[in-house]
């Protein structure tokens, strides 16, 4: 499944829930070009605030190293902010995209 069907429809809907805002911030953060990184790791608190259980569930990952955000690269956060999209998708009753972790 290719999330931006699902996307272009949440762009068009009319009233949001919390959850819905945060999938479309998320993924308009991934496709910003260029890559805006304070604003980025402002996406990624925000998720990890208001979703604990993703933030854990992605956290509990063996491949996953807890840094400070001065420690981390672009892509570090870039895989962070995909890795969010899909847990916060499929909370949302998504399917996962292929070749997501999930």
């Amino acid at each position: 499944m290719d999330y931006g069907i699902l996307i272009a429809a949440l762009k068009v809907k009319q009233c949001l829930t919390d959850l819905e805002k945060h999938i479309l911030d998320t993924w308009n953060e991934i496709q910003k070009i260029p890559f805006d990184r304070a604003s980025a790791q402002k996406q990624v608190i925000q998720n990890n605030v208001k979703y604990p259980d993703i933030f854990a569930a992605i956290s509990a990952r063996p491949t996953v190293n807890i840094r400070h955000f001065t420690q981390v690269t672009e892509s570090d956060i870039q895989y962070n902010l995909k890795e969010q999209l899909t847990a916060l998708a499929l909370k949302e009753g998504w399917p996962a995209e292929p070749g997501s972790s999930k």
